[in-house]
C-alpha cells in the first residue's frame, strides 16, 4: 500500500497537494487565530486593573490612571470593540476617545464620573437580575 507524503491527500485515487493559495489561507488562518488568543490573555480584566493598581496607605480607593480606568470600564460595558458605543453614548467622536486612551489628551473628569455611573447602573441591573450573594 503506497503512503502519502505529509500535506496530500488521496481524492478518487488521485495524488494533490494544496495549492500556494490554499497554503497560504491555512497560514493566515493560523496566525490570526494566534493573534486573537494572544490578544486575549494579554487583555485586562477590571479586576486585574483594580488589583495592580497601587493604593495608598490610608485605605483610599485605588490610584488608577483615568484611561486605563476608562478603558476598564469600557470593556467592561460594551466588551472588546467598545470604544465606538462608548463615544456615541458619550455624545464624542470615536477618536477622541481613541485619543484619551492612548494618553494623547486627558480624560475630563465629566467623562470619567459619567462612566463610573453607567458601570455602577450596570451593576445595580444586573445584581437586580441574578440577585446579591
Amino acid at each position: 500500500m503506497p503512503t502519502t507524503p505529509i500535506g496530500t491527500e488521496m481524492q478518487s485515487g488521485i495524488i494533490s497537494t494544496p495549492s500556494v493559495a490554499e497554503r497560504r489561507a491555512a497560514s493566515r488562518e493560523r496566525r490570526i487565530a494566534i493573534g486573537r488568543a494572544e490578544f486575549a490573555a494579554a487583555a485586562p480584566t477590571g479586576q486585574t486593573l483594580v488589583a495592580e493598581a497601587g493604593r495608598s496607605g490610608n485605605g483610599a480607593p485605588p490610584d488608577v490612571d483615568a484611561a486605563v480606568e476608562l478603558r476598564a470600564v469600557g470593556t467592561l460595558l460594551y466588551g472588546r470593540r467598545f470604544v465606538t458605543e462608548l463615544a456615541e453614548d458619550l455624545g464624542e467622536d470615536p477618536r477622541q476617545v481613541r485619543r484619551w486612551l492612548s494618553g494623547e489628551a486627558t480624560v475630563p473628569p465629566r467623562t470619567l464620573a459619567w462612566a463610573r455611573d453607567e458601570a455602577r447602573k450596570r451593576a445595580r441591573e444586573i445584581l437586580r437580575l441574578v440577585g446579591e450573594a
